[in-house]
């Protein structure tokens, strides 16, 4: 014959007949029963290293009736935390041996609903979701056995494990950076004064609102300015109208780094220096917020950990084959200063 032969594939009966074990000892290795000796295990392994034995992971799946992949739904993909947020979601994924599928709702309420809808059809084993517009009214909705959690700040009685971000408490430590760089003009761009539904809106500008008060400071409203997306160009708009207005703020804090690049955008236009006339502070530490000019102080909420603890959560839930406990769990976040509001020495 011309050329060289193909060499055979590896069998699950060629690693048993070398480790010196059954098949089904084989098997149950491969699929992690926890009753084997650690003696076993390592014959069973050295096993398949020198035959380079591969799992069939589309076959395994099918036995078991998993699909080796976890849905990711967040709102906005446009948003570069969210972006980053996937990437995170996907390596940790990974590296427990699961895919992940990633949609985007664009923060409509019946596309959030659409998605936990799918898990009927099993196309998926879980579902990480990132609502933004459901509420309490929606909750019958996520009733079932499939594996959830939620993120985000979106916080009503969703029947799963909620992992978050402590928006009010990051909030408050950037108002109190900045009230002990000697700032009392505080200006907030995203937020919002009604509370009366929870989100990050909400949440960041109540942190603000309670650092604000429990320094003995008065909460202008004028200072608090509503914007529709946070997006660079209308973190512009909002400086601009501040000054039209005749409002002069000796610090500004932008919502998410998109709002604060706007911000330091329109100021570096009105030639307004920042940090000495104006500090700037933005949340969510996206990648750009080191490389403008001046590099940002932003909130960092640890996307990372976020991911690794949500595909944790959800596999964890794949294994025991019932929903997990609709537990809080809250991820520290950290401060990280740059020139836009450098850290006060002592």
């Amino acid at each position: 014959m011309v050329g060289e032969r193909r060499k055979a594939k590896v069998t699950l009966p060629d690693v048993a007949k070398l480790a010196g074990v059954s098949v089904a000892s084989v098997s149950n290795y491969l699929n992690d029963y926890p009753h084997m000796r650690p003696t076993t295990k390592q014959r069973i392994q050295n096993a398949i290293d020198e035959l380079g034995y591969v799992v069939n992971e589309q076959a395994r799946n099918l036995r078991s009736g998993r699909t080796g992949l976890i849905t990711l739904s967040i709102p906005d993909l446009n948003q570069i935390y969210f972006a980053e947020l996937a990437e995170e979601v996907i390596k940790a994924a990974r590296t427990r041996g699961y895919g992940v599928i990633v949609e985007s709702t664009g923060n409509d309420k019946q596309r959030e609903l659409d998605s936990i809808a799918s898990m009927a059809r099993n196309m998926t084993d879980g579902l990480i979701l990132s609502p933004v517009k459901m509420s309490n009214d929606d909750v019958a909705s996520m009733e079932g056995d499939f594996p959830l959690v939620m993120l985000g700040e979106r916080v009503f009685k969703a029947p799963a494990p909620h992992v978050m971000m402590p928006n009010e408490a990051a909030s408050r430590a950037v108002t109190e950076h900045l009230l002990d760089a000697g700032c009392r003009t505080v200006a907030v761009v995203g937020g919002t004064l009604d509370g009366s539904n929870s989100s990050s809106r909400s949440l960041r500008t109540q942190g603000y609102v309670e650092a604000m008060r429990h320094r003995g400071l008065t909460v202008d409203p004028a200072l608090v300015r509503e914007v529709g997306e946070w997006t660079s160009k209308n973190g512009a708009l909002a400086v601009e109208r501040m000054y039209r207005e005749g409002i002069r703020p000796d610090a500004i804090f932008a919502l998410n780094d998109l709002l604060a690049l706007g911000v330091i955008s329109q100021l570096r236009e009105m030639r307004v220096r920042v940090p000495e006339s104006v500090r700037v502070v933005g949340f969510d530490d996206i990648n750009e917020a080191q490389y403008t000019i001046p590099s940002l102080t932003s909130v960092n909420p640890d996307r990372a950990r976020i991911a690794e603890l949500a595909v944790d959560l959800i596999l964890g839930q794949v294994m025991t084959g019932r929903r997990a406990s609709a537990d809080k769990y809250p991820v520290p976040f950290t401060l990280v200063y740059r020139d836009s509001s450098p850290i006060m020495s002592s």
